[in-house]
């Protein structure tokens, strides 16, 4: 039989695409060992972004593994070329596998950083091998290279394989991965559970989402959406053990209400006489202050998904996208408070409608106002004018409410407000920030704006004084993240870009029935603070570790010896002396508290974290 009269070249890459493809079953196949971890869809619509992403995903993976093969392909002879191909997909189908092993244990993906504990893990505190799982992972990846070297032989030297419409077939993978990334589209726009809860088990998958660009332009109306498919059950996912244990909880017959004052962007150094006079006059020696609290985030995302999930950032993109709300909400919900949450800026944009208030029914939106010192303003107002109908229609009911505040984050003020800090800039000009640039005017501004923010919280404190709440009212104050100016003469401003002190470490108050004042000067956490209203207003008694990493804020002795803040991509572990940061890549480094970097190594913490952090993920 006569060859195809196709150019030398032509043949190398068809037959690398064809010895490629003809690996793409062995693929899905070793990938099934992520299905324990999907929740398998019972509709439609998420059988069908199963189907297209299993197919489409994983396809595009190996072309991508092909990009390089096909380079080889034109510079080697084609007598040899099967011994280079055979070891790089032997290569690629043994990182498949162990990615598979990873997520079963730590719920991401491989990365450097688990290549260092894996090289670094003496005493096998993170991963456990027997001899004989040794000699059994040897004998396959053995029997795969003489396997792969033996179809890339007959595929290199047959012309059959030069024939086969590679081309299409990979042109019908990438169709499909289109139609993937648009069945997600629609399911993230209709809160579509069965959709979303499937995007974390695949390996560098970044799903397309278009939810703001269809609100935009008329098209969508998302909460009119999630009213209609919002699922207010306290169904959990199914690959999270969450609660370990089931909750056994005993609210006192007049439970206290719970009101959590976040300010955004607040520093640790901003609560004072002199920066907050209404709240330091309120709770100096009333209140019970953390002097040496850290925020699980140093972004808001994260940060204020620790303080209601009482868990770390690795949990939160499964959490989110499998629509999973927060415990503690759910509990409030369950043991009858009423809940008032209020936001100056939108929580639908950090996607807080489908994770932490996914089980709330109705959420408002966010306040109305051209700038963010006018909306902390009317929903000031919106709280008073809602604790007000509380109390004209005489609701013997106890509640929960959330007062997010945002000026500080947008660096405003009201129009002729106090401005005590001096010299103050007018605005914040990002423009205008580098090494050389003087902090002092913008991190007034910064000051003046919490300022006038604890202007607004005073009047709430003293509409809880005069309606008789106050006594009865746990308060929290505290920050989703903090702020940089500069501080150590690094060019960091603004926050999400490290995990020092000015960005993670906030303050943090306690105050109501049960709750002993002074000062705290252990470390303590976001992560705290769902044990702590769990245990002293909802009554469980759990032990923590069954629903949180964290622990009882009100036992004098707590003082962890690390703390771990995330950000959108990337983790911190800080311990007293040194701070271990993970990238999003799995790149990491280590540095002081204020970001000299040090020698690199894995703390005894940093293994420890590792563990702590996989604790509710189902076996």
């Amino acid at each position: 039989m006569n060859e195809p009269s196709i150019s030398l070249p032509r043949r190398r890459l068809r037959a690398s695409l064809a010895f490629a493809l003809c690996n793409l079953p062995l693929v899905w196949l070793i990938a099934l060992r992520y299905v324990p971890y999907l929740e398998v869809p019972g509709d439609w619509l998420g059988v069908s972004y199963l189907l297209t992403t299993w197919t489409g995903h994983f396809g595009l993976l190996v072309l991508l593994a092909w990009v390089p093969l096909a380079f080889i392909a034109l510079m080697v002879p084609r007598r040899v070329l099967w011994l280079p191909a055979a070891l790089m997909v032997t290569a690629g189908m043994w990182l498949l596998l162990l990615d598979t092993g990873v997520y079963a244990q730590y719920r991401f993906h491989i990365n450097k950083f688990m290549v260092t504990l894996f090289l670094n893990d003496q005493n096998g505190e993170i991963f456990s091998f027997t001899t004989t799982t040794w000699l059994v992972v040897l004998g396959i990846a053995l029997g795969l290279l003489a396997g792969e070297a033996w179809l890339a032989k007959l595929l290199f030297n047959s012309p059959r394989a030069w024939r086969l419409p590679v081309w299409r077939m990979a042109g019908g993978l990438l169709l499909i991965m289109i139609v993937s990334h648009a069945i997600h589209i629609i399911g993230d726009a209709r809160y579509q559970r069965s959709v979303t809860q499937q995007a974390a088990i695949y390996p560098l998958l970044f799903p397309a989402t278009a939810k703001d660009f269809m609100k935009d332009r008329g098209w969508l109306d998302p909460r009119a959406v999630r009213a209609a498919n919002i699922d207010t059950s306290p169904d959990r996912a199914e690959s999270l053990n969450w609660p370990r244990q089931p909750l056994s909880c005993n609210a006192r017959a007049t439970p206290p209400n719970v009101l959590l004052i976040l300010i955004d962007s607040w520093r640790h150094d901003e609560y004072s006489a002199r920066n907050t006079p209404q709240m330091h006059a309120a709770l100096d020696g009333t209140g019970r202050r953390y002097l040496s609290h850290f925020s699980g985030g140093n972004s808001t995302r994260s940060g204020v998904m620790s303080l209601f999930y009482g868990l770390t950032g690795n949990y939160y993109h499964f959490l989110e996208d499998t629509q999973t709300p927060s415990l503690l909400i759910s509990q409030l919900q369950e043991t009858g408070y009423e809940l008032g949450i209020f936001s100056a800026a939108s929580l639908d944009s950090v996607g807080f409608d489908r994770s932490v208030f996914a089980s709330v029914s109705e959420l408002p939106p966010a306040a109305q106002g051209e700038t963010p010192a006018q909306r902390d303003q009317a929903m000031t107002a919106s709280w008073l004018d809602w604790q007000a109908e509380r109390r004209r229609t005489d609701s013997e009911a106890p509640w929960f409410s959330m007062l997010f505040y945002d000026a500080p984050h947008g660096y405003s003020t009201p129009k002729h407000a106090a401005m005590p800090f001096q010299p103050s800039a007018l605005r914040m000009n990002y423009l205008k920030l580098g090494p050389e640039t003087d902090p002092l005017p913008y991190y007034n501004l910064h000051r003046n704006a919490v300022y006038n923010d604890d202007r607004l919280i005073g009047r709430v404190i003293d509409d809880l004084k005069a309606s008789g709440e106050w006594q009865n009212t746990v308060l929290i104050v505290t920050g989703d993240h903090g702020q940089s100016f500069n501080d150590f003469g690094q060019n960091y401003w603004g926050h999400n870009s490290h995990f020092a002190p000015p960005q993670t470490q906030v303050p943090m108050v306690l105050h109501g029935p049960g709750i002993p004042a002074g000062n705290h000067e252990g470390t303590t956490s976001h992560l705290d603070v769902v044990p702590t209203l769990m245990r002293h207003v909802l009554g469980c008694v759990n032990a923590s570790e069954d629903y949180s990493q964290g622990h009882d804020m009100l036992d004098t002795a707590l003082d962890h010896p690390w703390v771990m803040s995330s950000s959108y991509l990337d983790y911190g572990i800080i311990e007293e002396q040194r701070i271990t940061v993970v990238d999003g890549t799995g790149d990491w480094k280590v540095v002081d508290r204020q970001l000299n970097p040090l020698k690199e190594t894995i703390s005894p913490a940093v293994l420890e974290a590792m563990q702590v952090s996989r604790r509710f993920y189902a076996p």
